[in-house]
């Protein structure tokens, strides 16, 4: 397609962002450079975000155990959370050309309501799944923070539509490019300059 604003580069990218799509245990980055009217595709990761050992599912496998051993399991979860999506981020920002810089990660984020202690999670199977939710999504905004780069939570129902622009980095990412690979680079287009 001749006037398909999207690109893929290796070479000479400049200023990168990361958009980023959580799901329980693992993470999908997408890197785009560019403008949010002419992207260019820059780079696709999917990493884990729990190790070996770890339950993905914190919440879930204390949910029996007493609180105390329960808020350890749980922040052992978050600590090891923290620390996958760091060496994501950093693994894929040193596929990227040396010379980029990053502009930022944009991670996609579901508005949810959870208690504040890890007894009234527990309590209900509901919250369980959302706080996990919340723990991975702030897991990678930790770790980007960490990292050095500026950290964006952005609303599910406020990531651009941008069809046209996510079909053509589809094209040029090829597959997989699920719903998770186009939220990521939706968020991604949000660190875009406008143009």
């Amino acid at each position: 397609m001749a006037d398909n604003p999207v690109t893929r580069t290796r070479a000479a990218v400049r200023r990168v962002a990361f958009g980023a799509m959580t799901r329980t245990g693992s993470v999908t980055l997408i890197a785009l450079c560019g403008t949010r009217r002419w992207p260019v595709f820059a780079g696709r990761w999917e990493a884990p975000l729990m190790p070996a050992g770890l339950p993905a599912q914190p919440y879930h496998a204390a949910a029996d155990l007493a609180t105390q051993a329960a808020e350890s399991v749980i922040g052992r979860g978050e600590l090891a959370a923290e620390e996958a999506a760091l060496a994501a981020l950093r693994s894929a920002a040193a596929d990227l050309h040396q010379t980029a810089t990053i502009t930022g990660v944009a991670v996609v984020v579901k508005a949810v309501s959870v208690p504040g202690s890890a007894g009234a999670v527990l309590r209900s199977h509901a919250w369980m799944h959302a706080a996990e939710g919340v723990l991975y999504r702030d897991a990678v905004l930790a770790a980007a923070r960490r990292a050095g780069w500026a950290a964006h939570a952005v609303d599910a129902p406020a990531l651009p539509p941008a069809e046209e622009v996510v079909t053509g980095l589809g094209a040029i990412a090829g597959r997989p490019w699920r719903r998770a690979e186009k939220d990521a680079a939706r968020a991604a287009l949000t660190l875009l300059p406008g143009g």
